[in-house]
C-alpha cells in the first residue's frame, strides 16, 4: 500500500496536467501534441548541444511543424533538403538552420517557452572534400519568433578554425583526410546572446573525376501517360576523344534520387573496377534517372531512348554492353525486349545483369509494418514507407503491407501488372547474352535467423509512455501463424493510446533466404530515440534472393544452387554466378569483379578492334575446353613489364604463369597444366586468366574438363 501511495504522489502532477491539451500557447508551438524522438530539449544553442546528423534535423523540423497550431509557413523536411540538393552542384554542401521559441507544458499544466538552435547539413556525404563548399541560404534559415541573427561563423572542422559564415554566400572548404567531421557554427543575436550548433558530415573521398560529358535524356514513348527523363554520364577512356566502346550501366532503386556522378562514380569503381574497365578502352555511361521511383516500364524508355543516342554516335559495327544494376537490371530487361519486339536492333551484344530481382525483392514485412505504426511520429519512418508505396517498388517487393489482410501476406497489385506487363514484350530479350550475377550464397547459407527469431528489440517502460515496437520474420509455410509485428505507445498523458499486432502465416522465408543483404535492421540500432533504445538482434535481411537475382524458374528460397543439375535449363540466362556466402547487396567485390571483367571482354573480337587496348592483347586459349594443357596468345604493342594469372571463380590466385616479367613488343605464348602453385591438379570448372601491364588489364575464360 505505501509503494502505491508514493506512485500517486509522483503521479499527481501529471495526472492533474491530464487535461485537453490547451488551444493555443504563448509562442503557437507546443511539442506536448506529438511524441518527441528529436530530442528538442537538447537543442538548446549551448556549447554542450550534441552535433546531429541530417536524419535528427529532419526530425526537428517534423516535430516543429506538427506541433505548431497555424502553418509555420516551412516546408516539409524531405522537400526541403529534395529542393537545395536539386540547385546544388556536386561540391556545394546547402545548410540548413532552424531557429524558434517552442512552448512545453509544466506539471501544473502551465507552459514554459523554450527554444531550439540547430544546423543540418543536406549532403551528408561529401565525394569532393578535396575543394567543397558549404553554404546557409537565407531561404533556409527557418525562424520563429526569436531574435534576429547579427553574425555567424563556421569551423568546418579542417584545421583552419572558425571564419565567417554570409547567408547567401559559399565558404570554401579543403579536407586532406577522409572520415567524419563535425561542422560548428556560432551566430550573435541581436539581442547580445551567442548560440551554437553542430552537425556532422562525412568524407567519402576528396576527389571524383568529373565526368567527359553529360547528356540529358528524356524518353519519347510514354508510359501511363507520362514520359520519364534522366541524365546518361559519359566517362571516355583516357586514349578516346568520342564515345567508342560503351558500357553502359543502368542505376537501381534510388530511394531519395541522390544518386548523383559522385556517389554512382563510387559504388561503380569498388575494387577500381571503372578505372580499369577505362584502362583497357572501355567507356563508361552511367545512366541516373530523374525519378527512380516511377513505374520500371517507364523508366525503360529512357534506356531505350539512351541506346538510340549511343548507337547514333559510335562507330558503325560495334556494340554495347549494359549493366544493369539490382532494379537496372528490370528496366534493362523490358527496354531490350519492347526494342525487339518492335524490330529495333538494339547492338547490345551482353545484357549483365547484377543482383537484379527478377524473381522479386524483399523488405521483411515485420520492418514494413514497423514503419507504418510509427509513420506519424517519425519524419523518416514517414518517408521509408512512402518509399515502399512507390510504383516501382509495389512492382517489385514479394509481400507488401498494403496487401496484409489477416493472417494473409501478398504482393500489391503492382507487381502482377509488372509481369504481365513484362510478358506483353516477351519476357526476355532474344538478341544478346545474357548473364546473372548475384550477391547471394549459392550454397544455401541463410541471413543467420529463423522463424521465430526476433530482428528487432524496442521495448520501453516510464511513468510517462509505454512503448512497443518488435519486429520477427516471416514464418515458413507449414510452420502455422506467427506475430511478424507487435507495436504500441501508450501515453499517460495526454495523447490517444496506439496498439497493433501483425500476425501471418503461409510464407516463404524470404527475410532469412539466401540472398544480397540489405543492413535495414542495424540502419535502425543506429538511430537514437528520445524514448529507450532499438535493438538490432540481427543485422542483416535477404534483400534479392539469390533465386530471385538467377531467375531459377519456380525455386524455393533454399533453392540447391550449387547441386542442381540442370541450373542453366532453368534460367533464361546464358550464365549465371554467384559467391558461397552472401554479400551486401551490389557490392563489388574482388570475386564477381573477375566475372564482370571476363563477360564485358567477350565477344569482344566480333566488333573489331577495340582503340585503346592495343597496348596489350589477350586471344582465346586454345583449346578450350582443355585436357590437360591449354596455350595463351597474347601480343604487345610495346615491351612491358607482364603479369599473367589464372583465378578460380572465388577470386583466388590458382596459379602465377608470369609474374611481372619484361617482355618485348610482339606475340608470346604461355600455358596452363590445369595445377595449381603447390603442383595440384584442379578440378574441373570455369576459371579466369587475367593479362596486366601497366597500360592495359584484359581477362580471359578457360574451360578445364577432366
Amino acid at each position: 500500500m505505501r509503494s502505491r501511495l508514493i506512485l500517486l504522489c509522483l503521479l499527481a502532477p501529471r495526472l492533474l496536467a491530464a487535461a485537453p491539451l490547451p488551444e493555443s500557447t504563448p509562442n503557437g508551438i507546443l511539442v506536448d501534441r506529438v511524441l518527441p524522438l528529436a530530442h528538442l530539449g537538447e537543442l538548446d544553442g549551448t556549447v554542450t548541444a550534441p552535433a546531429v546528423g541530417r536524419a535528427r534535423w529532419r526530425q526537428t523540423v517534423h516535430e516543429l511543424r506538427h506541433s505548431a497550431a497555424t502553418d509555420l509557413g516551412w516546408p516539409e523536411p524531405r522537400a526541403i533538403q529534395a529542393g537545395a540538393l536539386a540547385r546544388a552542384t556536386d561540391n556545394v554542401v546547402p545548410l540548413a538552420l532552424v531557429h524558434a521559441r517552442y512552448d512545453q507544458l509544466n506539471d501544473d499544466g502551465s507552459t514554459r517557452t523554450r527554444e531550439v538552435f540547430t544546423l543540418g547539413a543536406l549532403r551528408d556525404a561529401i565525394y569532393t572534400g578535396a575543394d567543397v563548399q558549404f553554404r546557409l541560404d537565407p531561404h533556409r534559415m527557418f525562424t520563429h519568433r526569436t531574435a534576429p541573427v547579427e553574425s555567424m561563423t563556421l569551423d568546418a572542422g579542417d584545421g583552419r578554425g572558425p571564419r565567417a559564415l554570409q547567408p547567401g554566400q559559399a565558404l570554401s572548404v579543403s579536407y586532406t583526410e577522409t572520415g567524419s567531421r563535425t561542422l560548428t557554427l556560432k551566430a550573435t543575436l541581436d539581442d547580445g546572446r551567442d548560440l551554437t550548433a553542430s552537425t556532422l558530415v562525412v568524407v567519402k573521398r576528396l576527389a571524383t573525376p568529373a565526368p567527359t560529358e553529360t547528356w540529358p535524356i528524356t524518353a519519347t514513348e510514354p508510359f501511363g501517360g507520362a514520359y520519364a527523363s534522366g541524365q546518361a554520364y559519359v566517362y571516355l577512356a583516357a586514349s578516346h576523344t568520342v564515345l567508342t566502346n560503351p558500357v553502359i550501366v543502368v542505376e537501381g532503386f534510388d530511394l531519395d534520387n541522390t544518386m548523383d556522378w559522385p556517389v554512382l562514380y563510387d559504388l561503380l569503381n569498388q575494387q577500381n573496377l571503372l578505372e580499369d574497365l577505362r584502362a583497357t578502352g572501355f567507356d563508361a555511361v552511367v545512366l541516373d534517372f530523374t525519378e527512380a521511383t516511377e513505374p520500371i516500364e517507364r523508366n525503360a524508355f529512357v534506356l531505350t531512348e539512351l541506346l538510340t543516342r549511343v548507337n547514333a554516335t559510335i562507330p558503325a559495327g560495334r556494340t554495347s554492353v549494359v549493366i544493369g544494376a539490382s532494379m537496372g537490371g528490370l528496366v534493362t530487361r523490358y527496354a531490350l525486349s519492347w526494342l525487339e519486339q518492335g524490330g529495333t536492333n538494339h547492338r547490345v551484344r551482353t545484357y549483365l545483369s547484377f543482383d537484379s530481382p527478377h524473381g522479386g525483392a524483399n523488405i521483411p514485412l515485420g520492418l514494413q509494418h514497423w514503419l507504418r505504426f510509427f509513420k506519424d511520429e517519425s519524419t523518416d519512418a514517414d518517408f521509408l514507407l512512402s518509399r515502399l508505396n512507390t510504383p516501382a517498388a509495389r512492382q517489385m517487393l514479394l509481400y507488401h503491407q498494403s496487401a496484409t489482410s489477416g493472417t494473409s501476406a501478398a504482393p500489391a497489385s503492382d507487381r502482377a501488372a509488372w509481369l504481365a506487363s513484362l510478358a506483353t514484350v516477351g519476357d526476355w530479350p532474344g538478341q544478346p547474352r545474357k548473364v546473372a550475377i548475384a550477391n547471394g550464397s549459392g550454397s544455401g547459407q541463410g541471413q543467420g535467423f529463423t522463424t521465430g527469431d526476433q530482428l528487432v528489440l524496442y521495448e520501453y517502460r516510464s511513468l510517462l509512455v509505454d512503448i512497443d515496437g518488435n519486429v520477427w520474420p516471416v514464418p515458413n509455410e507449414g510452420s502455422g501463424v506467427h506475430t511478424i509485428f507487435d507495436g504500441m505507445i501508450n501515453l499517460l498523458w495526454p495523447l490517444p493510446d496506439t496498439y497493433e499486432t501483425i500476425s501471418v502465416g503461409g510464407t516463404q522465408p524470404w527475410d532469412d533466404a539466401p540472398g544480397g543483404y540489405r543492413d535495414s535492421m542495424a540502419q535502425m540500432d543506429a538511430t537514437t530515440p528520445t524514448y529507450g533504445d532499438i535493438i538490432a538482434l540481427h543485422d542483416n535481411h535477404c534483400f534479392v534472393p539469390t533465386v530471385s537475382a538467377l531467375a531459377i524458374d519456380g525455386a524455393a528460397p533454399f533453392h540447391d544452387i550449387v547441386g542442381d543439375p540442370d541450373l542453366l535449363g532453368r534460367t533464361a540466362f546464358d550464365q549465371v554466378y554467384w559467391p558461397s556466402g552472401n554479400q551486401e547487396h551490389i557490392a563489388i567485390t574482388a570475386e564477381n569483379k573477375l566475372w564482370f571483367l571476363s563477360e564485358i571482354e567477350a565477344g569482344i573480337s566480333t566488333v573489331g578492334p577495340v582503340p585503346g587496348v592495343g597496348a596489350a592483347t589477350l586471344y582465346p586459349a586454345a583449346p578450350n575446353p582443355f585436357n590437360p594443357r591449354t596455350t595463351i596468345r597474347f601480343r604487345l604493342a610495346t615491351s612491358a613489364n607482364v603479369s599473367l594469372v589464372v583465378y578460380d571463380l572465388a577470386g583466388r590466385v590458382v596459379r602465377r604463369l608470369l609474374d611481372r616479367e619484361d617482355l618485348g613488343t610482339g606475340q608470346h605464348t604461355s600455358s596452363w597444366d590445369g595445377l595449381n602453385e603447390a603442383g595440384l591438379a584442379q578440378a574441373s570448372g570455369l576459371y579466369l586468366v587475367q593479362l596486366r601491364t601497366d597500360a592495359a588489364v584484359r581477362t580471359g575464360r578457360l574451360v578445364l574438363l577432366r
